[in-house]
């Protein structure tokens, strides 16, 4: 199925505000939608191939209400696919309160520094945890003699890049490569791609920090390939609603564009009984604003080739970007049609590696839309900058920003809750696109 007919077919979460546009999400399971109290904290890990393959989870909340928190926020399921990294401390684990959050991919971290207790101890209860089936994380360790048993019955080691001097990272970072050459080493606080390939060479093999929603190289001068420039065309033209004579002239010129809005127009979810086989046909099914989300999105795996899996990690950020400032106000439809738009178009220059005032230039846009994207606050501003700060864990200062916007403060832990799970089946809906 692809993403458009996904987007198209599935029915509005109960959850959802009641001016929500009707775009499709998957049904939220119940104990997500009416349980989780406290706004779930998520931070990206990414691979060595840039792939986002998964996050650790923490809420504001003190340990015990957390892990029930992650539990009711549907954490065990999500583990069953991907990694979920889950603090815990060692009176959770005596307690048996991780047990809800087992899954496949779960793999508990602990704190060295906070257990205050022998070496000896803590790798005892942690030996017994592996046994059961877990997987064991570790911060704050260090290369002591001490904490060489605890390395040793440890499936991962989590370091932060600003805790240490350079110096002293890079010593620790290859001697724990050296050492110990079946654990897995996961460097946080990395905040820029230059820091991921210095991290990389010294042995990393997982990164977190906001290094995968910054560009990298910037080229002014860049070129847009002929598939995204025939998307931004047909954007253009969706936008200024354009007759369809003209859509169907610019989608010829391209043969995979051409193929791909069929495709879109035959999938099972479009509803169709008979096949979609011309353009015309293919326009008329989708309707425009379907096929301008669906277009929107269809840039992020338009590249292809060594920033395939990078794309995909940006696409699945905006997606869930894009369907939380959807759904998180009480704006009219039309308002929140372009807040999804501003979710998506907010990572373009990051995904192409152009300067966002270049893309803008190139597209018709709302004056809102365009001035929330070159920076200068406007309208959709305050939105955007909420979402940000909750996808870098400041909370407090985010549900500040939300209450004079006049959202649901109280709700937006579902309605946060809500738009990770829509992005996520929207990506395994439509993995095979």
């Amino acid at each position: 199925m692809g993403l458009l007919s996904f987007l198209k077919s599935k029915p509005e979460p109960a959850a959802a505000p009641a001016s929500a546009p009707p775009a499709a999400a998957p049904s939220v399971p119940a104990t997500a939608a009416t349980e989780a109290g406290a706004m779930v904290c998520r931070a990206e890990i990414v691979d060595e191939r840039h792939s986002l393959c998964g996050y650790r989870f923490s809420t504001p909340e003190p340990e015990p209400a957390m892990l029930e928190t992650l539990a009711a926020a549907g954490v065990p399921e999500f583990a069953r696919q991907r990694v979920a990294l889950v603090p815990l401390d060692l009176d959770a684990l005596a307690a048996d309160l991780h047990l809800p959050l087992l899954a496949p991919h779960t793999i508990f971290l602990f704190d060295r520094q906070a257990a205050g207790l022998p070496a000896a101890d803590i790798a005892a209860r942690l030996s017994a945890l592996r046994a059961a089936g877990s997987k064991v994380a570790l911060h704050g360790v260090t290369l002591d003699e001490d904490d060489a048993q605890l390395l040793a019955v440890a499936d991962m080691v989590v370091l932060h890049l600003n805790q240490h001097a350079l110096a002293d990272f890079q010593t620790l970072s290859k001697q724990l490569r050296l050492r110990y050459p079946e654990l897995k080493l996961v460097v946080d606080g990395v905040e820029s791609w230059d820091e991921r390939r210095m991290c990389a060479s010294w042995g990393a093999n997982f990164f977190m920090g906001h290094f995968l929603t910054t560009t990298d190289k910037v080229d002014p001068d860049a070129k847009i390939d002929q598939s995204r420039m025939t998307s931004i065309e047909l954007l253009n033209l969706l936008r200024t609603d354009a007759e369809l004579p003209a859509m169907i002239e610019v989608a010829k010129r391209d043969p995979g564009m051409t193929y791909q809005v069929l495709q879109w127009a035959n999938a099972p979810g479009s509803g169709q009984t008979t096949k979609v086989t011309s353009l015309q046909q293919a326009f008329m099914v989708l309707g425009r604003n379907q096929l301008y989300r669906g277009l929107t999105v269809s840039m992020f795996r338009l590249g292809g080739g060594a920033t395939r899996d990078r794309d995909e990690s940006l696409l699945e950020i905006a997606l869930t970007r894009a369907r939380f400032l959807e759904t998180c106000s009480k704006l009219p439809q039309a308002k929140c049609d372009e807040l999804f738009l501003v979710g998506l178009l907010s990572l373009f220059d990051v995904l192409l590696g152009v300067p966002m005032a270049n893309l803008v230039g190139k597209m018709q846009l709302s004056d809102d839309i365009r001035d929330v994207l070159l920076g200068q606050e406007g309208v959709y501003g305050p939105y955007l900058t909420m979402v940000l700060l909750l996808e870098r864990n400041k909370v407090e200062r985010a549900l500040d920003i939300a209450a004079t916007l006049e959202v649901d403060v109280d709700g937006l832990p579902q309605v946060g809750q809500a738009a990770f799970e829509w992005a996520q089946e929207s990506m395994q809906q439509t993995s095979a696109d």
